[in-house]
């Protein structure tokens, strides 16, 4: 045997050998992944990062409530995942607002809808423009829990049905409104015989709802309007499937408010026959699943069984380490892609320690901005100045945002007053002949990155002087809290809408106790809120932007500190949907691939 041949053989030995002791090396590595098979399922199973509470979507506490609820109520038109666009859902087309010429509502800007001929509700019923003005009854009515909503139908004028066919109808604004339209397909509509079936709210006129002074005295004269609305905020209309209707294509299979819900097909779903003329009317897997899962570890194991279909805001570093491992990538795309919701810290304005703008300013310089995102985030966040989406062309770039700067904070709180007397390190105040010192309680989310978020900010916070004790809490407990205003600091992300922006139902005075849950109230920001939302010129609509923007941003209702992009993780095994709009995945288009 020639030298180069025994070279050879102990080389191709070696390599062996190597195999063996490290079976996972080398471009055959999946072969040793130990991959579980493809489920042929057509089910899609989604983690959640909270259990739903209440399916019913104007009394939703959580995004993730109305994530599954969507699923069950339709609008009138849905947010296209690409373009973020308005487009068709159980309409046959987006109207175009036109402003009335003659007849009683000359003067008015007007939608003229019409709803699909064989859109039918669960019992065979078709929907009917009834349907849509229930659920703005609904919206209208004065002791529902669906405050947040009223800002947006604040110029709501009339609803104007077609005489010779009940699935046309017209909404009349008696003044410009910048979310008119979007606020009109954006409503999840209800149907009246399944939630009024004494038509205790149908008998009743749109327009005596409208008048705010009219329903009142009726509510007073009428207690069957009262019993109502508790009917409707009880559990039955929350959580229990015998109950709850829509006309969407999915109806609830069973609940769990610990774990999570099952949604089923509906076996034909009126929305099938329109599919080739409506793509968006799609609904393809046979099941949806949603699962609360709350630690990192135990999604990993579910996804390396293949448990798991789609896993949103996995925590950064984690998805970092799912990413680089070839056998979950291998089952799995990881997506990165822009989001439509902002980090930020919550302030309650309520707290006589916050009245103070300096103070504001002092805890917004005391912020490790830096750390947060490329620590915390891995680098999956950006600086953001406000509580609008960065690439809209109203977003102010010229403001320049707060930084990690103790030493202004400490000159912010001295001029406040606060300075540490007893130097325990803690800014103190006479305040009613006592020493107060300057400490607050931040309440957040419980996960992983929440709780390395809010050590951060509880720890350079001390080096000013500002003593922040942290408590983690669910997010449904942090949403009660909020309500009720029981908190002094939140660290709780807010979802940004992809069209205009109206902030008056999060930052108006008359908001409080509704939307706004900053207990914020500033005359100049309501005057700047207010001209926003009924100014029709897009460029001087614009310029007001901007002006509020700074106006906030100086004032502090409360601190901005990043725009995240989203982290999705998803099964290969479908042809999947996924969008920049929240929350960030369209499970109902997701289709198997056979």
């Amino acid at each position: 045997m020639t030298v180069h041949m025994k070279n050879l053989l102990l080389s191709v030995l070696a390599v062996c050998v190597i195999l063996l002791l490290f079976p996972n090396c080398g471009g055959e590595s999946s072969k040793n992944c130990n991959l579980f098979e493809y489920s042929k399922e057509n089910t899609v199973t989604l983690r959640m990062g909270a259990a739903a509470t209440v399916i019913n979507p104007l009394l939703g506490k959580t995004g993730y409530d109305r994530y599954i609820s969507q699923q069950i109520y339709q609008t009138l038109a849905l947010v296209e995942p690409k373009t973020m666009e308005f487009v068709p859902l159980m309409i046959k087309k987006v109207p175009v607002e036109r402003k009335v010429e003659n007849g009683p509502f000359a003067g008015s800007l007007a939608y003229d809808f019409e709803i699909y001929d064989n859109a039918v509700w669960d019992n065979g019923s078709p929907i009917t423009a009834n349907d849509f003005i229930f659920t703005l009854k609904v919206i209208l009515h004065p002791i529902v829990g669906a405050g947040p909503y009223l800002s947006y139908f604040q110029y709501l004028q009339e609803v104007e049905v077609d005489p010779a066919n009940p699935k046309k109808f017209t909404v009349y604004f008696r003044d410009y409104y910048l979310l008119a339209l979007q606020s009109l397909c954006q409503i999840a509509i209800y149907p009246a015989y399944n939630y009024d079936p004494d038509n205790h709210l149908t008998n009743i006129p749109l327009k005596d709802f409208v008048n705010h002074e009219r329903i009142k005295q009726l509510m007073e004269s009428n207690p069957a309007l009262s019993a109502w609305a508790e009917a409707f905020e009880s559990p039955r209309f929350a959580n229990d499937k015998n109950a709850i209707s829509g006309s969407g294509p999915y109806r609830l299979e069973n609940y769990d408010a610990d774990q999570g819900c099952t949604l089923v097909k509906k076996q034909n779903w009126w929305g099938d026959r329109y599919v080739s003329e409506n793509p968006y009317l799609g609904a393809f897997p046979e099941k949806l699943v949603y699962r609360f899962i709350k630690e990192d570890g135990a999604i990993e194991n579910l996804m390396r069984s293949g448990g798991l279909d789609i896993i949103p805001d996995i925590s950064p570093a984690k998805f970092i380490a799912l990413q680089k491992d070839s056998c979950l990538t291998e089952q799995y795309e990881f997506n990165v892609q822009p989001n439509t919701n902002y980090g930020r810290i919550m302030l309650n304005h309520n707290n006589p320690k916050l009245a103070d703008k300096n103070v504001r300013q002092a805890i917004a310089y005391s912020i490790d901005y830096d750390y947060l995102i490329n620590t915390v985030f891995q680098g999956f966040a950006s600086r953001l100045v406000g509580p609008i989406n960065s690439a809209k062309p109203f977003y102010a770039r010229n403001i320049a945002p707060y930084s990690y700067n103790i030493t202004k904070a400490a000159e912010l709180l001295a001029a406040a007053g606060w300075k540490d007397t007893n130097g325990n390190g803690i800014a103190d105040k006479i305040i009613d002949g006592q020493t107060t010192e300057l400490d607050f309680t931040l309440h957040f989310g419980s996960s992983a990155t929440g709780r390395e978020l809010a050590n951060s900010i509880s720890t350079t916070a001390r080096s000013a002087g500002i003593n922040i004790a942290l408590v983690e809490k669910d997010i449904t407990v942090l949403q009660d809290l909020l309500q009720r205003g029981e908190y002094d600091m939140c660290n709780l992300a807010a979802s940004m809408f992809p069209g205009e922006v109206d902030l008056y139902q999060t930052h108006h005075s008359k908001s409080i106790s509704m939307g706004n849950r900053f207990n914020y109230s500033n005359p100049k920001g309501d005057a700047l809120i207010e001209a926003i939302r009924t100014e029709p010129d897009d460029a001087k609509r614009n310029v007001l932007y901007i002006k509020l923007q700074e106006f906030l941003h100086d004032d502090l209702p409360e601190i901005i500190l990043y725009e995240p992009r989203q982290r999705m993780i998803v099964s290969k095994r479908f042809n999947s949907v996924i969008s920049p709009n929240r929350p960030g995945h369209y499970e109902q288009f997701f289709r198997l691939i056979k």
